[in-house]
C-alpha cells in the first residue's frame, strides 16, 4: 500500500470520478485505474461500485477512506516537518584551537548565529589530539586543526589557508639580538608552550629530539594570552601562529626570531569524520566557512 495510491483513492472520492481525479493529479486515467486495482488486490476487496453513471464507495471503501485520510495527513505532516529542517536547526558541536577562534572565526561564528538562530552552536576550545578522539566517537561534528597536513584515513580535512608559525621572544632576549637562530641555539633555552598535543609544539619537539638539543625548562600554559605575557616578561621563548602575535611584534612587545631551522609552517584545516552524516546545520556552516575563509 503506497501513499500515492491512497491519495489517488481520496481524490477519486472527493471528485467523484476516475477521469477528474486523473486530470487533477496529472496522471493518465490508466494510472489512476492501476492505483485502485493495486489497492483492491492488496486489501482483497472492492472499493468502488457503479450504479448507472454514479460512482459510489463500497462499505469497505468507506472504511478505508477514514484511514486513508489520516495516513495521507500524517504523511504530509511528516514531509512538512522535514521540509522545515531545510532551515538549519539543532545543535552543532565544533572544536577549534584558541588562536583560530579568537583571530579568524569570531566574525564567521557571529554571521552564522545571525543567519541561523535556531542552531545551537557549541564551541569547544582545545587541541587536535582531543578533537580527533571526539570526532571518532561522534561527540563532535566538526573541528578546526592547525597541522602540516591531515593524514588520518578516517578523517576528511579541507585546507582553508596556510598558517605561518613564528618563534618569539622578548626584545631583550639574547636570541632576539642574533641575525640567525638555528636549532643548536635553542640548547638550554626555556620554552613557554601550549598544551601537549598542539601540532606546532610537536613539530618543534621533534626537531629538538632529532638534533639532541634539550630545553632547560618547559612551561606549559593553556592560554595563548598568558603565554604571550610570560614571553613579554622574558620568562622564555614560544612558538605561536603569526596571527596570534602579529600585533605584539608590530608594537615591539615581542620580537620574531630569525629562525633558520626546519619549516614550522602549518595549515588551517576544517575536519570531520568520513562517516559523519551532515545535517542542514552542518552543511550550512561548512558552506559559510568555505565562502568566508577558503583562500
Amino acid at each position: 500500500m503506497e501513499i500515492r495510491q491512497l491519495k489517488t483513492f481520496i481524490t477519486i472520492v472527493k471528485l467523484g470520478s476516475f477521469s477528474q481525479a486523473a486530470q487533477f493529479l496529472g496522471y493518465t486515467q490508466s494510472t489512476v485505474t492501476t492505483h485502485i486495482q493495486l489497492l483492491e488486490k492488496e486489501l482483497a476487496t472492492a472499493l468502488f461500485e457503479r450504479f448507472g453513471h454514479q460512482l459510489m464507495l463500497t462499505t469497505d471503501g468507506e472504511r478505508l477512506y477514514d484511514y486513508a485520510e489520516q495516513i495521507a495527513k500524517l504523511a504530509d505532516d511528516a514531509k512538512n516537518e522535514f521540509d522545515n529542517f531545510a532551515v538549519p536547526r539543532g545543535p552543532v558541536i565544533i572544536g577549534m584551537p584558541e588562536s583560530l577562534c579568537v583571530y579568524y572565526l569570531t566574525d564567521v561564528l557571529k554571521e552564522y548565529a545571525s543567519l541561523y538562530p535556531d542552531v545551537g552552536l557549541k564551541l569547544k576550545l582545545g587541541i587536535a589530539s582531543d578533537f580527533r578522539l571526539l570526532l571518532r566517537k561522534n561527540m563532535m561534528d566538526l573541528a578546526f586543526f592547525l597541522e602540516k597536513n591531515i593524514k588520518d584515513a578516517d578523517l576528511v580535512g579541507q585546507l582553508l589557508w596556510p598558517e605561518p608559525v613564528v618563534m618569539v621572544a622578548a626584545p631583550q632576549h639574547r636570541l632576539a639580538r642574533q641575525k640567525k637562530v638555528r636549532v643548536k641555539d635553542l640548547q638550554g633555552q626555556t620554552f613557554v608552550f601550549t598544551d601537549a598535543g598542539s601540532s606546532y609544539r610537536r613539530v618543534l619537539e621533534e626537531i629538538l629530539a632529532k638534533t639532541d638539543v634539550q630545553a632547560r625548562t618547559v612551561l606549559e600554559i593553556g592560554q595563548i594570552q598568558t603565554i604571550k605575557q610570560f614571553v613579554i616578561a622574558n620568562l622564555g621563548i614560544a612558538i605561536l601562529p603569526l596571527i596570534a602575535v602579529k600585533k605584539e611584534i608590530e608594537t615591539g612587545l615581542l620580537a620574531a626570531l630569525p629562525w633558520q631551522g626546519p619549516d614550522l609552517k602549518t595549515g588551517a584545516y576544517l575536519v570531520y569524520h568520513k562517516d559523519k552524516w551532515h545535517s542542514h546545520a552542518i552543511r550550512a556552516f561548512i558552506k559559510l566557512v568555505q565562502e568566508r575563509l577558503l583562500k
